[in-house]
This record gives C-alpha cells, sequence and structure tokens, in this order.
C-alpha cells in the first residue's frame, strides 16, 4: 500500500537537516549571499520558452521543485527570423523579441520572482547583427549603422584578410575581428560601454538578478572590468569563455564561467560503462576548475547542437548526468531543458506572425523517450531523476563526498551521512548489498518520485531499506540510478 509523505514529515526534516548542519559544519543558508547564483543554488537554462510560458512554469513547476534560478533567451529585439540564432543577432537594446513584449518579460520577471525563481537574461552585446534588414520590433539599421545608437566608428574593423577571425590563438582577432562575420563592437570605448550598461541597468529595473554574457570570450578582460563594476554588486554574472586564448581564470576573477571542459568529459563518463568511478572524489573535483566561480553544466543549447555533450536524445543517461552534477560538490549546477529538433539551426515553431508559440510539456516528461516532434518541449527540467536530485541536493547541503562503492560499472557515494546515491552505467543488472553509510531506516527513491512534496507516494517499488549497519541491497537495472537522503526518510 502506498505511504503518503507528510507535511509534517518535511518539518522534520527541514529541522533534522538543519540541526545536522550546525552539528557538523554543513552550509546553512545567511544573509551574506546576496547573488542568486551560488553554490548552494540550483539553476536551468530554458531555451526559447516564451515568457508567457515561463511565467506559468515558474508557478507550476520550476518554484515547487527548488530552482533558484533561470537562465533565459535574450530579451533584446533581434533580426526577423524562425531560427534560433536570431536572438543572437540584436538590433537595438530595446526589450522586444519574438519571445514577448517588454510588458510580457516584466510580468515574467514579477511572477518568477514571487515563485521564489529569480531570473537570469542571455546579454549580447560582444556583437550586432550581420544584416541589414528591419529588426523584431522595426529598428532600420546596416551592419555598421544603428542610428541613435552605434555608428561605423564604435565597432573593431580588424587587420586580417577577411575582417574575420583566422587564427583562432590569436587573442587579438578573437577579441577584434568579426566572429562568423557578425560586426564587433569595440567594447574599450566609453559610449559603447555607457549603451551597454544602459541596457543591463533597464533589464535590473525590471527586476533581473544577473546576466550571462555571450561571447565573453571574445571581449576583453578590461573592456568587461568597468561593465560588471557598474552594475550593483549583488548582480550575478555568467561568462561564456569557451577553449581559447582568453584565459578563463582572469573572468572567473569577476563573475562566472561555465565548465565546458567538465561538461565534455560527462559524455565519456556516462557512454562507456565503468567510467565514471573515481569521479566525485577529492582528487577529481580538485582537479576542476575553481568550484566557486564555475557554472557546471551537461549541456547547452550551442553543445547539444555541436555534439559534444550529451543531449536529451541520450534519454537515461542525460538524466543520470545530471543527477551526477547535481550530487557531488563541484560548482553551481545549470540544468538544461530545451526542445526536440533535426535541423540544428530550427527554433521550436512560430505562429503567422512570426511569435514563438508557447511552450508546453508532455503531461509526463520522462527521460525513457524523449525523441519528440519537431520543435516539441522536452522539459527535461521536470523529470523526476533532476527534481529528486535537486531535493538531494539540498538536503546533503556541503557534507563531504565518502566513497563506498566503485565496480561493477557502479558508483555510490554518501554526503556526509545526509544522503547517498549510487550510479549503474553498465549494461547489466546490478544486484548487490552495498554499505551506503546513511541511519538504518526506510527511504523513498528520490531518482524515482522526484520533489519531496504531500501528494507524492513511494511506492514498493521505490522504498529503500537501510539496515543497522548501514546496508542496503540494490536492484538496478541497467543505465539506472538511486538516491535517497534525509528529506526522503518515511515515518
Amino acid at each position: 500500500m502506498a505511504t503518503k509523505y507528510k507535511v509534517q514529515r518535511i518539518v522534520k526534516v527541514l529541522a533534522f537537516a538543519a540541526l545536522v548542519a550546525l552539528t557538523s559544519g554543513v552550509y546553512s543558508a545567511s544573509a551574506a549571499d546576496t547573488q542568486p547564483v551560488t553554490n548552494h543554488s540550483v539553476g536551468v537554462q530554458m531555451f526559447e520558452w516564451t515568457w508567457n510560458s515561463l511565467a506559468k512554469e515558474c508557478t507550476s513547476n520550476l518554484g515547487p521543485a527548488g530552482y533558484n534560478w533561470v537562465e533565459v533567451s535574450p530579451p533584446q529585439e533581434h533580426i526577423v527570423g524562425d531560427q534560433w540564432w536570431v536572438h543572437y543577432q540584436p538590433t537595438s537594446y530595446q526589450i522586444e523579441s519574438n519571445l514577448g513584449t517588454r510588458a510580457e518579460f516584466a510580468k515574467m520577471v514579477d511572477t518568477c520572482g514571487k515563485a521564489g525563481v529569480s531570473i537570469i537574461a542571455d546579454a549580447v552585446f560582444n556583437h550586432m547583427a550581420a544584416s541589414d534588414t528591419i529588426g523584431w520590433a522595426g529598428t532600420k539599421h546596416t551592419k555598421y549603422d544603428y542610428p541613435g545608437l552605434y555608428s561605423a566608428a564604435d565597432f573593431h574593423h580588424c587587420a586580417s584578410d577577411t575582417g574575420g577571425i583566422e587564427n583562432w590563438d590569436s587573442l587579438y582577432q578573437v577579441q577584434e575581428c568579426e566572429l562568423l562575420g557578425l560586426p564587433d563592437l569595440d567594447t574599450s570605448k566609453a559610449n559603447v560601454q555607457a549603451s551597454i550598461i544602459a541596457y543591463l541597468k533597464d533589464l535590473r529595473s525590471l527586476g533581473v538578478r544577473g546576466f550571462r554574457i555571450d561571447a565573453a570570450k571574445h571581449i576583453a578582460l578590461a573592456d568587461l572590468k568597468p561593465i560588471v563594476a557598474a552594475l550593483p554588486s549583488d548582480t550575478s554574472f555568467l561568462f561564456e569563455v569557451y577553449d581559447g586564448p582568453a584565459d578563463p581564470a582572469g573572468y572567473r576573477k569577476i563573475g562566472n564561467t561555465f565548465e565546458f571542459n567538465w561538461a565534455r568529459s560527462l559524455k565519456g563518463m556516462f557512454n562507456v560503462p565503468g567510467m565514471l568511478g573515481g569521479a566525485a572524489s577529492a582528487n577529481a573535483l580538485n582537479a576542476l576548475d575553481q568550484s566557486s566561480a564555475s557554472i557546471s553544466l551537461v549541456a547547452n543549447h550551442d553543445t547539444e547542437r555541436d555534439g559534444s555533450t550529451l543531449t536529451y536524445l541520450n534519454g537515461k543517461r542525460f538524466e543520470m548526468a545530471s543527477m551526477f552534477m547535481l550530487a557531488i560538490p563541484y560548482g553551481k549546477p545549470m540544468v538544461y531543458s530545451g526542445y526536440s529538433f533535426s535541423d540544428r539551426d530550427a527554433g521550436p515553431g512560430s505562429d503567422s506572425s512570426g511569435k514563438t508559440i508557447d511552450a508546453t510539456c508532455p503531461a509526463n516528461p520522462t527521460a525513457a523517450d524523449p525523441i519528440l516532434t519537431d520543435g516539441a518541449f522536452v522539459c527535461q527540467h521536470r523529470w523526476a531523476g533532476i527534481t529528486g536530485m535537486i531535493q538531494w541536493r539540498k538536503a546533503v547541503g556541503d557534507a563531504k563526498v565518502i566513497q563506498v562503492y566503485n565496480r561493477d560499472s557502479a558508483y555510490g557515494f554518501t554526503r556526509g551521512k545526509l544522503g547517498f546515491a549510487l550510479f549503474n552505467t553498465g549494461l547489466n543488472n546490478f544486484v548487490k548489498a552495498v554499505k551506503t553509510g546513511m541511519p538504518a531506516g526506510t527511504y523513498c527513491n528520490e531518482a524515482i518520485t522526484g520533489t519531496l512534496g504531500p501528494k507524492v507516494t513511494c511506492t514498493a517499488k521505490a522504498r529503500i531499506v537501510v539496515a543497522k549497519d548501514g546496508t542496503t541491497s540494490f536492484k538496478l537495472g541497467p543505465i539506472s540510478a538511486v538516491a535517497f537522503s534525509v528529506a526522503s526518510k518515511l515515518n
């Protein structure tokens, strides 16, 4: 017979976790964390979601699931088209796009804020549009002329043969030549910086709490510093810095950078049985880039299109990698949620006016069947293993990793006796007894039930029994995981 979680139980669990935190050095939230993107928050990139659909999702799912912040697609005016990348060719800094109007954007930010979800806006200011057309809101322009904003003198005109980046090892070319033919703004100029700062402050005035800076490695660090300094100190900055001559360490001194190398390594860990072992050890985590200023991720909109990382098409492996990201004490995790596509340029679908259609999710989105019609939203952010691990992560806080199992294509560890997770990356069943290090009792598998709530039931299949010596007998199928914490312990 299914046992329903009780609200009283949640209160008791949280009280217990707080007590353990005080007595074991586990993190306890304080007023010092003024920025929305911290080591103790969980974010999600909601790629190409309209403002109206995001407002609904914050209230119905994102907030209740425990997401703290959302990276949204660029809200500024862009060229007209049905490709996703039109958002990365701005024609002005008006907050009008095919994802919604300024009023709709402002309402979304407010609604999400009330649901406990901060908004991180994708900001594009390394370049403008490589076109001579009219923008979404009617802005007339040419490639190097944006009346009332920028003229030809405000752009870099580099010395390469084509004017574009030809030598990717040259810092000069990477930061002053054109990326894919896009006109490169001279961000060292005072008037250019002033326009960018005014745009970011406008977004802040609407409640936006931070920014993902697109193509940040193509902007000189010296140019970014005064822009960052001009914004309130509680503004989070996430810099897109891929491999190349621009050193990510410098950008991490004024914000965060995305850990793309780690994301690429996850593909091997979860695609080849047995490759995960040891990946959560202190030595492995210490070998990564600075944790306190790194955004950990499994994929984003670029990497799922270039094939360098796992994608929704990997189904359970993508879910497990996301769970692992949330299970380890590294970085500031960002889950990815996008839409299905066969044409890498195609957007999620638009109406007769060219406006992006509001996102809708399947009734019960799961990792078991992620292949959908082109343009349909996959809604990975709702997958039970991911939402369950958000709860798990918050229950274990800063507790250290203690490795307890590493063989037979399975890798498991506990976090300070507050939570245990086991990943079977192999193609065979895993049927063994393992010492979990968890206190005796009956728990619910959060990889199955998802986020704890008063309406969630713990079926017999989801129950985990831990003996007095901390041992548990597992029956895990291929490519699957189990996770339980003090937050899922039953009465």
